[in-house]
């Protein structure tokens, strides 16, 4: 588990880009050249690409008392993934310079954290979703105070969970699936009545893998 007990007080958002950062890639690096993971249709090959992009937020929300990652409970309105936790986010807009802006003008559309509270740090490793997106996750810090306004169209709920708790790896459960006549890996982690699986499980372990790493 990675140690999170020092991260209080009015430093806690640069002792959080100080450790963070490092573990990322950085905020300059194409998507396209960054290692993929996730789902990829049968007969594909490895250089495959789906036919949208959306970029995603990891917003880990700086209190005094300690970090926390804000997640959000998808509309049971929505054509895909509805009711399931996922991250703030979505596809690449006319007006987004490139998936880093998507996730920050995402974030303030779905629960109302103005751009100007978000920091973002750098991103993960893409992501292939079985719904036809590659997905960009960024992370970035949100500084307090902070009020959430959901747009109830998109976001039923959201919900944060201590920084510590998401980055402890032993609390995420792996199988393996088999979904159009291939096997995929899915990592699933319960948090109170909450089950975080599938992609958004899945990117928050490559989160904890890279952080592991450097330390």
């Amino acid at each position: 588990m990675i140690k999170l007990d020092d991260l209080q007080g009015k430093n806690i958002f640069d002792d959080l880009s100080e450790r963070l950062t490092p573990a990322l890639h950085s905020l300059q690096v194409e998507p396209c050249e960054l290692p993929v993971h996730g789902y990829r249709p049968q007969g594909q090959s490895a250089d495959y690409i789906p036919p949208r992009t959306a970029g995603v937020l990891l917003p880990i929300i700086c209190h005094p008392q300690g970090p926390t990652m804000l997640f959000t409970v998808r509309s049971m309105e929505l054509a895909t993934h509805p009711g399931q936790i996922s991250f703030p986010g979505g596809s690449i807009e006319n007006c987004d310079v490139d998936e880093v802006a998507a996730s920050v003008r995402e974030t303030h559309e779905e629960v109302g954290i103005p751009p100007q509270k978000i920091t973002p740090l750098g991103v993960l490793d893409n992501f292939d979703t079985i719904s036809g997106y590659r997905m960009v996750p960024v992370v970035g810090l949100v500084k307090t105070p902070v009020s959430l306004v959901l747009d109830s169209s998109e976001v039923s709920a959201a919900f944060e969970v201590p920084l510590a708790e998401v980055l402890d790896r032993s609390c995420y459960q792996k199988r393996i699936i088999e979904y159009a006549d291939c096997q995929h890996t899915v990592y699933s982690w319960q948090w109170q009545q909450h089950n975080i699986w599938g992609a958004t499980a899945a990117v928050l372990v490559d989160l904890i893998d890279k952080l592991v790493a450097k330390t």
